[in-house]
């Protein structure tokens, strides 16, 4: 590993190491980033006629992981920068697009050797097509490709994209799991995020989509939105709970450049003073509401489920940089050592990888994005003496109250959990020897003070 030190030159720890961070790390990209930075400079530019020689020989590994991104939607999140289109007449030839890209790749070698165990449509909200339109998508690429018995197929949506048909539809195309995105039941909420539907409504259609849809139902939760409750994000938990929702992730609102807020918060038409301290109040309230009674789990820094339900393979594979097929705009993925994210229709960038280190630094990177770090799998990736280095952080992270060290593994306390992503990219800095320049990935800076006008 680069930079590694000898028992005996322990270097005196900085403050991350100590456990005091300058800002908190809202998501799980801030500490991947590090990684991605750090090796950029190493990796060469690659085309799509390479990707495809390569895709002409067979898999090493049997299973695969497909990704299809859509990239619209047909009302925006006031937090969220994507720009509405002209969506009607784009859909359809997105919708051929799609197919096409199917058939191309499903015919390789590469592919064909592959059997599907994930399928993911992100999205924008990948449930705006029309009926005929979602049939010809699921239809394609169970034509093209293998699935699994046991297929975890997952499809991001909104309540107001989903009817009875269109459930159907998708749980005739082999899809399994929903992951909708709430955000809060809150009526205030709600419309500060420009959601659709009221507080009642949105309950009453959870609660019939749980019924009339016989796969997972998954939802996404924001906390810490302008002037939020402990009150409100209590009663977040106790429907998701009430409800027996099968996963929930949480996260601190991020406001991007570009967005319906963040234009509010410059022209001092909302108000939206971040503090750290309620961030932790309200994430501390929600997350132990959540476990209380011991149905819910955390599985990730900012997923909990309900135990014996989802596995969430996709972030698996991703934490275990399992081969990745990126389909459509926006996607990103691997296959073998080529990175690949589809810019447009007919552009996308490829970079092909050689470096055993960015393997290992990956590696890495997925082991601490879980609330449990075994020692045991660490020492698979690094050496002795970094090993020896990063339990040292560890010891420190112990005694601020972030974690507890076992024979075997550390575990995160609630509070560990909070401060989640900033400890993994202690450590990964660490390992590469102090990157510098972190990059946070909220394009907007909330933890800046904004006022309206009085």
């Amino acid at each position: 590993m680069p930079k590694e030190m000898r028992k005996g030159e322990i270097s005196e720890p900085n403050l991350e190491e100590q456990g005091i961070f300058p800002k908190r790390f809202k998501s799980h990209n801030d500490s991947v980033g590090i990684v991605s930075d750090y090796f950029r400079k190493n990796k060469k530019f690659g085309t799509e006629a390479e990707l495809l020689e390569r895709m002409e020989k067979p898999a090493e590994n049997e299973l695969g992981t497909i990704y299809v991104h859509t990239p619209y939607c047909d009302k925006i999140c006031s937090f969220c920068n994507l720009n509405r289109q002209q969506i009607d007449n784009d859909l359809e030839d997105y919708t051929n697009f799609l197919v096409s890209e199917f058939e191309k790749y499903g015919k390789t070698p590469y592919m064909k050797s592959k059997k599907i165990n994930v399928i993911f449509f992100g999205g924008g909200t990948p449930t705006i097509y029309k009926e005929h339109q979602l049939e010809r998508i699921l239809k394609a690429i169970n034509d093209n490709f293998t699935l699994t018995d046991d297929c975890e197929f997952t499809l991001e949506t909104t309540l107001h994209n989903l009817n009875p048909k269109k459930i159907k539809i998708l749980e005739k195309g082999g899809v399994n799991r929903l992951s909708v995105g709430i955000q809060t039941f809150s009526d205030r909420g709600r419309n500060i995020l420009n959601r659709t539907f009221s507080k009642e409504e949105t309950v009453k259609r959870l609660r019939n989509l749980k019924e009339s849809f016989s796969g997972m139902v998954c939802t996404d939760i924001i906390y810490n939105y302008p002037d939020e409750t402990v009150e409100e994000v209590l009663e977040d938990a106790r429907i998701v709970k009430e409800l027996k929702i099968d996963s929930t992730s949480f996260y601190s609102l991020m406001i991007y450049e570009g967005s319906q807020m963040s234009k509010d918060i410059r022209n001092n038409t909302l108000e939206l003073n971040y503090e750290l301290e309620k961030d932790f109040e309200l994430h501390d309230a929600f997350l132990k509401s959540m476990l209380e009674g011991g149905e819910y789990e955390v599985m990730e820094h900012t997923k909990i489920v309900r135990k014996g339900r989802d596995e969430y393979r996709y972030i698996r594979n991703t934490h275990q940089g399992k081969d990745i097929l990126p389909i459509g705009v926006g996607a990103g993925g691997k296959i073998d050592n080529f990175e690949i994210f589809r810019l447009s229709q007919d552009k996308a960038f490829y970079a092909i990888s050689s470096d055993e280190n960015e393997m290992k630094m990956k590696r890495i990177s997925g082991l601490l994005q879980y609330p449990k770090v075994y020692f045991d799998k660490l020492k698979e990736y690094v050496s002795d003496e970094m090993f020896y280095e990063i339990y040292k952080i560890f010891e420190n992270f112990e005694k601020k109250g972030y974690l507890k060290i076992h024979e075997t593994h550390t575990e995160l306390t609630p509070e560990g959990i909070f401060w989640g992503n900033n400890i993994s990219a202690t450590i990964l800095k660490k390992c590469l020897g102090g990157a510098k320049d972190v990059k946070s990935s909220s394009l907007f800076d909330i933890n800046r003070k904004h006022k309206k006008n009085s």
